[in-house]
């Protein structure tokens, strides 16, 4: 069966890797090239797991702040990786100098005291609304019994955190009314307004609060 290539625990035996053609854009020795496979510790065969440790399972035409060109970036939420496709090879992007990923302008990726956050909001001021994905994931586990199924390894997504960064102080603070309502206390009212308010589902929801507080 075709074997289903899923980073899990981590990339083993990492080395350097000199620009290459396709990456001429790249600064030597800015990535990190894995010399086992894309799993990682084992390989799964299709069928025995379920659910996904990625963002998008394909590698999706992307660009990072301060480079040129375009290269295919998949992020693996359960290891907070950021993985370069170029043919057949796989390199994690290293989390040093690289801090802004656009994926194929759906979503925008920062690298925020060394994790890896989704921006769920537009910049307004110095701020921005982040959030950080949790995906969990479960050992395959055989039946103990006739009468159970095996149980395939599973990856679950769980609902993810979100915070205001600041941009200038590199500082996240946690979304909720409490916290907000300390770091500016001249709105208050306005605050618990919104907060009763809105549910925080879309952007345009986030959108509407760093208007009040950036004002």
């Amino acid at each position: 069966m075709k074997k289903v290539s899923i980073l899990l625990l981590g990339l083993i035996g990492a080395s350097l890797f000199s620009q290459s053609t396709v990456l001429h854009n790249l600064n030597h020795n800015r990535l990190m090239s894995q010399v086992v496979n894309k799993i990682g510790v084992e390989e799964m065969v299709d069928g025995e797991y379920e659910g996904s440790p990625f963002l998008e399972k394909q590698f999706l035409p992307s660009t990072i702040k301060g480079e040129n060109g375009t290269y295919l970036l998949r992020y693996n939420i359960y290891n907070d990786e950021l993985i370069l496709k170029n043919e057949d090879k796989y390199f994690k992007i290293p989390k040093e100098g690289l801090d802004y990923f656009n994926i194929d302008n759906k979503y925008i990726i920062r690298l925020i005291n060394n994790t890896y956050y989704l921006q769920s909001s537009k910049e307004k001021g110095h701020y921005v609304i982040v959030r950080k994905e949790n995906v969990k994931f479960t050992q395959a586990k055989a039946s103990n019994n006739a009468y159970e199924p095996n149980r395939a390894a599973k990856f679950s997504n769980n609902k993810p955190d979100y915070f205001l960064y600041n941009i200038n102080e590199k500082s996240l603070i946690p979304f909720n009314k409490e916290e907000l309502k300390k770091l500016f206390p001249g709105k208050t009212a306005e605050l618990d307004q919104i907060f009763k308010k809105s549910k925080f589902k879309s952007a345009d929801d986030f959108d509407v609060l760093l208007g009040i507080i950036s004002n």
